[in-house]
């Protein structure tokens, strides 16, 4: 992983040296689904060994991400840096008159990283191929919350941890003038794992890792802005 993350930084710095080059920015709002198989499974063994009742209300669904990019493109091939954010949440739940339980665990993800872009034309429309790498900075907030009566017991815990991220995509460009394009892609992100701790005590380690793996899809615009 590291490998793909140097020769990506290589290659930007070759780009940088061309002439004729095009800064570029970019944004991207997108839809991706996720794995959280570990998180998944620490909300069904809570809910089977706790109280008669409780039932997974929310269960780590997909959810929007942003996505933000600035490079260099030289001809047919973009490179440049990329910063996401995604967020999803699981949580257990049961009330009654009586009283109320809740387990809730959102786990926060932002990436930052590299990528690289050829584009298969110099065209109006051109599609695209894609690989992006870099880690992922993983906020992990879990909440356990119980109301018997007027009595209240809550515990709060964050995890943290980082995780390597691999994206491969494919996608399509249309340049609606000299300095604007609309994009489209898809693609698929895979984490490798990466256990996650207690904040502020790295020996605190969980039995959890968060698994960002699934599919993404996204839209977005870029601005294109002469540099010689």
């Amino acid at each position: 992983m590291k490998k793909i993350i140097i020769a990506l930084a290589c290659m930007t710095l070759a780009i940088t040296s061309m002439q004729a080059q095009e800064f570029t920015l970019e944004y991207n709002i997108g839809y991706g689904l996720y794995g959280m198989s570990d998180l998944k499974g620490a909300l069904k063994d809570a809910a089977g060994s706790g109280l008669k009742g409780v039932k997974t209300t929310d269960n780590f669904p997909g959810n929007f991400t942003h996505n933000f990019r600035v490079g260099i493109q030289q001809e047919q091939h973009q490179i440049g840096l990329t910063y996401s954010h995604q967020n999803t949440s699981g949580q257990n739940h049961l009330a009654d008159p009586t009283g109320e339980y809740k387990l809730k665990i959102k786990n926060t993800g932002n990436q930052l990283g590299v990528f690289y872009r050829f584009h298969c034309l110099e065209g109006k429309i051109s599609p695209y191929f894609e690989l992006a790498s870099g880690i992922v900075f993983n906020n992990c907030k879990m909440e356990e919350y119980i109301r018997v009566d007027a009595e209240v017991q809550q515990e709060k815990s964050t995890l943290v941890g980082v995780n390597f991220f691999l994206q491969p995509a494919i996608g399509v460009r249309y340049k609606i003038s000299t300095f604007a394009a609309i994009i489209a892609s898809v693609g698929y992100e895979w984490d490798p794992t990466g256990k996650l701790h207690l904040k502020g005590n790295k020996d605190m380690k969980s039995s959890y890792y968060a698994d960002w793996s699934g599919l993404r899809v996204s839209a977005g615009i870029v601005t294109y802005f002469k540099m010689k």
